[in-house]
């Protein structure tokens, strides 16, 4: 007999999108189960900047602009854009007011307070106890400047206050016809029946081998709203964050603009980058204003055999603030980094793509929305420093109410319970780790911020190689069918990221290719990737019909 769940609204993810969400459906009256894996939150490790409010001199119409044009490079779905731009002022008003979320005032907007003193870690647990930390992964356990880690737990009280159901299991698809999944939940599957389902997952940054946020998040909505008929967009966009120390034993973290000028970026060959592919009168703090660019001289390097590293022996004390959060970060991780250089590369740091959405959130499946970073369109090209959370809370925001006021109608959903998992199947054993790895390495390798045709190819060939190996595995439980689905739709959407990179021949925003260096005039539309039974396919979408437009 299929273990059955009822609710008015399912919301699959528990950061900042998903929690607030849940709470703006709670809040317009529907019963809504919150359905969280129990894995890290990109919120909580987040910098907890809250770019939207005009200011003087700077009107909406403003940040408009400069968000479609100098930061999207003219691809942001304006639709979405405009929403977000002119909604997100009161939104995060009353969400800061509700929630009792600590601000202060920053240049573009407001910043999460932190909590001096404290580790992210400690500030979960003295809230919540071991229920609040053990979500966490080590990485924010270890270092955090804990400006998330406040936000998260003041949307987690409030979750925990209201009369949402959270109930800890992972989704595993969803159906096709409809708002409903098949969800693990102690390793049982069971069928959770809802009249809206809200995608609040995340990126999909763990699809690379380096990134700097939480490793899991390897695009679990992106893939299943693709397999249930929806269409992914602006693909070949993926920001990456240039200066993250990659030294053995140290976390993944991207060291914060806050070091000397003084600091020179060497390769192993103790050329100067900045001089090499910059020329004179450039420093490595200068060059951070330009990430794209930085990180595709870093990785151009990387490509060619070469090492890169941040070289601070010629900094000085009186250089270094004495808050300094990179000085802070080495002094623990990496303790002799005034004596030798460190060695960084590029971490993947914020998925820019997603599923094609409205800009109430709903996808063009009924009764299906997705919100935060698994949703794509909103950002073109390139995201605006400081517009994360807030784009994930708005159209958190907007789609919860959405979805309580929109409920599709009472039908046999509990009992169509589709398709179940495969609970096992023969195959070969190989390592679902060892390919989740070479995975990984492959994109890394051939589809980060410096691209060229020879390399997509080459790419695109292992790629599919991979592919045909990861099909042949076999499981024995629920949970081999669940890491064996999840391998496969990883490699399946590294491959609509590769086919999107190699189709867009220019170079815009963080799409950066050696082959064809400008930005191209014709190129001024958007890709979106569907699946045809088995097969990925590409299409283009103009400016004006980015935007879902639902079938009556």
């Amino acid at each position: 007999m299929t273990n059955i769940i009822e609710t008015d609204i399912l919301v699959i993810g528990e950061g900042s999108a998903g929690q607030v969400a849940a709470l703006a459906a709670n809040e317009a009256g529907a019963d809504v189960v919150l359905l969280f894996n129990g894995q890290a939150s990109s919120t909580a490790i987040s910098t907890g900047f809250l770019t939207y409010a005009a200011h003087d001199g700077f009107p909406q119409d403003d940040v408009f602009d400069a968000m479609s044009e100098v930061t999207g490079k003219g691809l942001c779905d304006t639709a979405l854009l405009r929403r977000l731009v002119d909604d997100a002022p009161a939104e995060m008003g009353a969400i800061i007011a509700k929630y009792d979320i600590p601000v202060d005032r920053a240049p573009r907007g407001f910043r999460v307070r932190r909590s001096t003193g404290m580790r992210g870690k400690d500030i979960l647990e003295d809230t919540y106890g071991a229920d609040g930390a053990e979500d966490m992964t080590g990485l924010m356990m270890e270092f955090s400047s804990t400006h998330g880690t406040a936000l998260f737990s003041q949307l987690r009280k409030a979750v925990k206050a209201s009369t949402v159901r959270r109930i800890r299991g992972s989704a595993l698809s969803l159906h096709r016809d409809g708002p409903s999944v098949w969800a693990d939940i102690d390793g049982e599957p069971v069928w959770i029946a809802a009249r809206a389902v809200i995608l609040a997952t995340g990126g999909m940054q763990g699809v690379y081998e380096f990134t700097d946020t939480p490793q899991n998040l390897l695009g679990d909505g992106q893939s299943m709203a693709l397999e249930a008929g929806a269409e992914l967009v602006d693909m070949e966009f993926i920001q990456f964050y240039p200066l993250a120390v990659n030294e053995e034993g140290a976390p993944a973290i991207f060291l914060y603009p806050d070091y000397p000028s003084t600091a020179k970026l060497v390769n192993s060959d103790d050329e100067d980058l900045i001089l090499k592919h910059m020329g004179p009168g450039q420093s490595a703090l200068a060059a951070l204003h330009n990430w794209d660019f930085l990180s595709f001289i870093i990785q151009s390097e990387i490509i060619s055999g070469r090492e890169v590293f941040i070289d601070f022996r010629d900094t000085t004390d009186q250089e270094w603030a004495p808050d300094s959060l990179t000085a802070t970060f080495l002094s623990k991780h990496v303790p002799d980094y005034r004596s030798r250089p460190v060695r960084i590369s590029p971490s993947s740091h914020y998925t820019i793509g997603g599923v094609r959405v409205d800009a109430d959130g709903q996808t063009t499946i009924p009764g299906v929305y997705a919100v935060g970073e698994v949703a794509g369109g909103v950002h073109g090209a390139n995201r605006h420093g400081g517009t994360a959370l807030v784009e994930a809370m708005t159209f958190g925001a907007i789609a919860g109410r959405h979805a309580a006021a929109n409920l599709q109608p009472r039908s046999n959903m509990a009992r169509d319970t589709g398709n179940p998992p495969a609970i096992r199947r023969n195959g070969n054993g190989g390592s679902v780790a060892d390919l989740l790895a070479r995975v990984r390495q492959l994109t890394q390798s051939g589809l980060g911020p410096a691209r060229n045709a020879a390399l997509l190819d080459d790419t695109l060939e292992k790629l599919r190689a991979l592919q045909a190996e990861i099909a042949a595995l076999g499981w024995a439980d629920l949970g081999g069918f669940a890491e064996a689905r999840r391998l496969a739709r990883v490699a399946r959407l590294s491959e609509a990221m590769c086919l999107a990179m190699s189709r867009r021949r220019e170079s815009r925003g963080t799409h950066m290719r050696s082959d064809f260096p400008e930005e191209m005039g014709d190129w001024r539309r958007k890709q979106a990737v569907r699946l045809n039974g088995d097969a990925l396919e590409l299409h283009d979408l103009t400016l004006r019909d980015a935007s879902v437009e639902l079938a009556s």
